[in-house]
């Protein structure tokens, strides 16, 4: 039997980003996959069943690895708007470093497929956070919304921001991420 090789698995996993981000679900095949990882197909399916099962266990790692990046091992999760700003943050350059596996993401959670992933493996990307918010929902600092809601009131913004600056090459400056986060802010805060 072969031990997997996480690099290879690695090399696979940006590959198929690569080809899906160019050519889109349906354009893409495990081979063309294959050739831009430089391996070859029978190498994928050593680690993988078929194209959708990379494509679900690609999608739960470029996903965990996103939410894990928000808390960085120094942060302090007392349940205050420093926190809530500094994890904001850190969501922007998540996403400024890691455009490529977001876009992917984006696609993947905008098409039928998400649907596939979240019942099959019924599983929570950040647990940190949802534990943040209901802290923080204690302390009566954000306002008693679902845990979603607040997701993409804070998040969705820059979200948005980062895409559409990426298609006009625009950067955004500090202080206008501060002014974008007060205003996400106070969406949710009490």
């Amino acid at each position: 039997m072969r031990i997997k090789d996480d690099k290879k698995i690695d090399r696979i996993y940006r590959a198929a980003i690569k080809v899906i981000n160019r050519d889109g679900f349906q354009g893409s095949s495990m081979s063309k996959i294959a050739k831009e990882a430089d391996v070859s197909a029978a190498t994928i399916y050593l680690y993988f069943e078929n194209k959708d099962d990379m494509l679900d266990k690609l999608y739960i790692d470029t996903k965990s690895k996103m939410g894990n990046s928000y808390f960085h091992k120094d942060i302090d999760l007392t349940p205050t708007k420093s926190t809530f700003r500094t994890i904001w943050i850190n969501h922007y350059q998540y996403i400024t470093e890691n455009i490529d596996e977001y876009v992917f993401q984006e696609n993947f959670s905008n098409c039928p497929l998400i649907g596939r992933v979240e019942k099959k493996y019924n599983m929570d990307y950040c647990p940190t956070f949802e534990h943040l918010f209901e802290k923080a929902k204690a302390a009566k600092l954000i306002l008693p919304l679902d845990n979603d809601y607040i997701y993409s009131l804070l998040f969705s913004p820059i979200s948005n921001l980062v895409k559409r600056n990426k298609i006009t090459g625009n950067e955004i400056s500090m202080n206008d991420l501060i002014q974008i986060f007060e205003s996400s802010w106070k969406s949710v805060a009490m």
